[in-house]
């Protein structure tokens, strides 16, 4: 989740309030950029008709701490650089941005491209939208109803497996102090692996900074942390060294779920690997 703060990829980003340009081509772009790693990995989702529109991905593109399909994109297509002079060379119809994307960067292109601003990363709902969005601006529709049909079988496919919801414990994602609440990736996956996200429950909204001392009080019976650039089994025993949080009953019971880069900051399909990540743990625990 930090790195993700630092990326300015924050996966609570509400939707932006300011103004920002729809496609205007809608279905015609034939030559499409990418400047953000959601746009990344839906543009590859969606399959080779689409993958041969692309000109150019976002300079993360291949950075595993951050994006799905590091090293999937041949290297003969474009990692843009901080210079928007770069993106305009190569004269795409259409540029996909973030609603955090630099605004200079923006200001720079958006009177001489269409731009498509992706705006909603809170979860399930902002995915399946963007699938939408950027199907009908890059003419793939048909794809685009595939994969949502194929993120929502898989959605349900889970959602039949969790546990009762009398049964269902309760969790906190937490790193580097900082914990998602209601409106993020991390609530939607946490409640279909048969989750209770606790801090959504105390009215958290986004991700928020909360004390060591809180998260002890609060006493979840799971905690999910992120492994970092670390092995997980590193990052797990890390954890029961620290004050506090060594003693809580979740640690000492080894109720706790390390999350390898990506998944616990993905805004994309990943959501359900990390749904699936955490409730095969849930249920091995419950079955052990």
């Amino acid at each position: 989740m930090l790195a993700l703060l630092a990326a300015g990829l924050l996966t609570t980003a509400c939707r932006n309030e300011q103004p920002h340009r729809e496609s205007k081509r809608r279905g015609k772009a034939e030559r499409v950029a990418s400047r953000t790693v959601a746009a990344d990995e839906l543009l590859w989702e969606l399959g080779p008709k689409v993958r041969d529109k692309v000109v150019a991905v976002s300079p993360m593109a291949d950075d595993r701490r951050y994006s799905l399909v590091a090293d999937q994109w041949p290297e003969s297509v474009p990692r843009l650089g901080r210079n928007p002079e770069e993106l305009l060379a190569l004269a795409p119809e259409l540029v996909i941005l973030a609603s955090f994307s630099d605004s200079q960067y923006r200001r720079a292109i958006e009177r001489k491209l269409d731009v498509l601003i992706l705006d909603d990363f809170t979860g399930y709902a902002g995915y399946l939208d963007a699938i939408e969005r950027v199907g009908e601006a890059v003419g793939a529709k048909p794809e685009a109803r595939a994969l949502r049909e194929r993120f929502e079988t898989r959605r349900r496919e889970l959602d039949a497996r969790r546990p009762p919801a009398h049964e269902r414990p309760t969790v906190v994602g937490w790193d580097h102090e900082h914990v998602p609440g209601s409106d993020t990736s991390f609530n939607d996956a946490a409640t279909t692996a048969g989750f209770r996200n606790y801090p959504a429950g105390r009215g958290v909204v986004g991700h928020q900074r909360i004390d060591v001392e809180q998260i002890v009080a609060w006493n979840p019976d799971w905690l999910v942390i992120a492994c970092g650039e670390r092995p997980c089994a590193e990052a797990e025993a890390e954890l029961g060294e620290r004050p506090g949080i060594g003693k809580m009953d979740a640690v000492r019971a080894g109720r706790v779920i390390a999350i390898e880069a990506p998944y616990l900051g993905t805004v994309g399909a990943g959501m359900l690997d990390l749904a699936e990540r955490m409730q095969l743990r849930l249920l091995a625990e419950r079955d052990g």
